[in-house]
């Protein structure tokens, strides 16, 4: 329901937006277009993620515990976990990812190696500056650089989790560096973590080393003692040793065995066909390199038997064949050297494992005659040597659980407290630009830009569009709506177009007709006990509507049985005998001058029963005058006394000229007419305003030429109207006051 104050309703707001409909279709069409047009243009990104977990504390592989502690506050695990991010991002982590895989001589880097930076760009400019700049600059800095702008570091919520990832316009790049980074990140770790257990270690070996030498010292005394004496006692520590020399001896045997096996595998792969090797056949390269030169064969063949031998395309496939076929033989080769590469290694590897062998048997047979001469127990002398190892006992265990501690470090990602949960691989879809996010939001902002556009456009508008804004205008009556009428319905077969002058005599069923009728009602009941009789249609600026109001409205009057006459006062642009097809050499001038000295001699009859027309005449010099004359009043009063119920005076506009007002002090009803989305807000105000002089007639407001298309629920009765009248089939019975229902 439309609010009668001068707030708005929401469904003003949604008015708005109906009428300026094409505004927001334009922006959502031209935002989606714009957008899509743009993720066409954008290189696609690829994301390659690698997902690390990362704990406070290493794997608990030795049960003694390490040097540092862990904190277990909130406070320490927050700080833990945001260094460790901050590592991951440093420039360290990212410099060892380059050196250890190579990354420096990547195209991609290379390529960001020849172009010079911002900096370089600048200082160039500046002669000073610019000569000292030419030094060259490390590679390696370079992609150490790229790796870190092109790096993201996600942590997981409510986990040991983080995702690493790399971005970049090559897929197999972003995983390959995504790999890198977190293999780096893992051995950094790693280093930094045993740092302080090898010194450790350094200052622990060199005590025990010290202890150590006297203790040899001592037994070694006693070892002479015991030669000197001839005691001699073979203990465990003689049976280890037989052991050892036993395990030794097995180990020469079964390398001697390997040593076999790898010179008749390398000698076997000396006269092999390529071809026949296991691992040339089950390389995915010769593969695709097969299939590319199949494809280039099949191709040629294709084209050569088609088109002959000298088609444009035949060379160039034929160049192309020829450099696969190249690229065949090289891949196969370097696969096969690599193989005998290998072999031929793992052969030498062997030979040299087995003369290492030997050189160690012949130790172990020396140290097991050596140990079984050195095994003698000198018991004068033994307690002296106990309580110096019991002295260094605990030194001596911490030192060997230091060294199995620094030997965890050879373990890799077994010995940290981080583990790769799930590798990079390359990803088959870009994740940057994201088109169907992109095209949706573009729909909602282009629809919110529209929106807005509506509203700015509806601000800086200041003509009158729908009913709503009229009341708040003015505080005039709305006496009817008329909509927007194009002639193309009537209540017979489609005719020729019908002027809106004449829609109601000749299209009586279309919508414009009934809100005429309401016009007629409106102003019937405006004055109870006494309709008005004497009534007059103005506007505020031209080519309102006005003369088509004034025809329309004495048409619905006579349509009442009742006699109405039109009688044509606008003396400067007289136009009401031209719908009508009546001449105007005479007609209210020739009245007001006196020239006609009755007022209903150049009364004309039109072909709409009841309905007669005064015309204007000739057009006065002084038409003001005229009006403001004793000569027009008598002209009213003529015209009720000859019989007339209702006169319809068809009045120039109000702030053209000021006859409208000077004619209000003889009517009963004045009528100002406005034009939907064409007459300014500030005119109507203005024109409504200058019928408020004492003496003046009660006025009430017209919205013409309305388009109902464009308005909501304020307006939605006569759309109803309209489609349900010129549907129906039978005509309805009259009302009371002679309209159709």
């Amino acid at each position: 329901m439309e609010s009668l104050g001068h707030g708005r309703h929401l469904l003003d707001y949604w008015s708005v937006i109906v009428r300026r409909r094409w505004v927001v279709y334009l922006a959502v069409t031209g935002v989606f277009v714009a957008v899509l047009i743009g993720n066409f243009m954008l290189t696609p990104l690829y994301r390659a993620t690698v997902t690390l977990q990362i704990e406070r504390q290493n794997p608990n592989i030795l049960t003694f515990r390490e040097l540092s502690t862990v904190d277990t506050s909130w406070v320490a695990y927050s700080e833990f976990y945001e260094t460790q991010y901050k590592i991951l991002a440093s420039e360290p982590v990212a410099r060892r990812a380059v050196e250890r895989h190579g990354l420096n001589s990547h195209p991609e880097f290379k390529a960001a190696a020849s172009k010079p930076g911002l900096r370089q760009r600048l200082t160039s400019w500046i002669p000073r500056f610019g000569r000292g700049d030419d030094e060259p600059v490390d590679p390696i800095d370079i992609a150490t650089t790229q790796v870190q702008i092109g790096l993201e570091i996600n942590p997981i919520r409510k986990s040991h989790l983080v995702q690493v990832s790399y971005v970049s316009p090559d897929p197999e790049v972003a995983a390959e560096i995504s790999n890198a980074v977190a293999s780096a990140y893992v051995q950094f770790t790693i280093d930094s973590q045993f740092s302080t257990t090898g010194e450790a270690e350094e200052f622990l070996v060199e005590q025990v080393a010290n202890l150590k030498t006297e203790i040899s010292a001592l037994e070694e005394t006693l070892q002479d003692y015991g030669e000197i004496k001839g005691i001699i006692s073979i203990d465990d520590s003689s049976n280890l040793t037989m052991a050892a020399l036993q395990d030794v001896s097995r180990q020469r045997t079964d390398a001697q065995t390997q040593l076999a096996r790898d010179e008749a595998a390398w000698l076997s792969i000396q006269e092999a066909d390529p071809e026949s090797i296991a691992e040339v056949r089950s390389s995915d390269l010769i593969s695709r390199l097969r299939e590319e030169t199949a494809g280039y064969e099949a191709e040629l063949s294709e084209i050569t038997g088609r088109f002959g031998e000298e088609w444009p395309q035949v060379e160039t496939l034929t160049s192309k064949l020829e450099q696969s076929n190249h690229r065949l033989e090289l891949e196969t080769g370097r696969i096969v050297d690599q193989i005998r590469a290998a072999r031929f290694g793992a052969f030498e590897e062997s030979r040299q494992r087995l003369a290492s062998i030997d050189a160690l048997l012949a130790k172990q047979e020396t140290r097991a005659q050596k140990l079984r001469r050195d095994s003698v127990e000198f018991s004068n002398l033994h307690g002296d040597v106990k309580k110096k190892r019991e002295t260094l006992n605990a030194l001596i265990g911490r030192q060997n659980q230091m060294a199995l501690s620094s030997r965890l470090k050879d373990l890799d990602q077994t010995s940290t407290n981080i583990r790769v949960m799930e590798s990079a691989r390359a990803p088959r879809e870009p994740f940057r630009p994201n088109t169907k996010l992109n095209l949706v939001l573009a729909l909602f902002c282009g629809l919110g830009f529209g929106v807005a556009m509506a509203f700015v456009l509806d601000y800086f508008d200041n003509t009158i569009g729908s009913p709503a804004e009229l009341q708040r205008i003015i505080s005039r009556p709305l006496l009817a709506m008329i909509p927007h009428y194009d002639g193309s319905y009537t209540d017979q077969k489609p005719v020729a177009a019908i002027p809106v002058d004449l829609a109601v005599h000749l299209d009586s069923r279309s919508s414009v007709s009934e809100a005429y009728r309401e016009l007629r009602t409106s102003i019937l009941l405006s004055n109870p006990g006494q309709p008005p009789r004497q009534i007059m249609v103005s506007s505020a600026m031209p080519e309102e509507g006005k003369t088509a109001t004034a025809i329309n409205l004495a048409i619905v009057l006579a349509q009442l049985g009742r006699r109405v006459i039109l009688v044509d006062t606008d003396l400067r642009r007289p136009r009401l005998h031209k719908p009508l097809n009546l001449s105007n050499e005479r007609g209210v001038s020739n009245f007001l001058s006196g020239l006609q000295p009755s007022a209903t001699a150049d009364v004309r009859p039109t072909q709409i029963p009841n309905l007669d027309l005064l015309p204007s005449g000739p057009i006065p010099p002084n038409p003001s005058e005229l009006l403001n004359s004793e000569r027009f009043k008598e002209l009213g009063n003529a015209l009720l006394t000859a019989g007339y119920d209702h006169i319809v005076f068809d009045c120039p506009p109000a702030l053209s000229v000021s006859d409208p007002v000077i004619i209000s002090h003889s009517m009963d009803q004045a009528i100002l007419v406005v034009r939907a989305s064409r007459t300014p807000r500030q005119s109507m105000r203005l024109a409504a305003e200058r019928f408020e002089q004492p003496g003046a007639c009660q006025i009430g407001v017209v919205l013409n030429d309305l388009d109902l298309s464009l308005h909501g629920s304020s307006v939605h009765g006569y759309r109803y109207y309209g489609r349900y009248d010129t549907n129906t089939e039978s005509h309805d019975s009259p009302r009371a006051d002679g309209t159709a229902g």
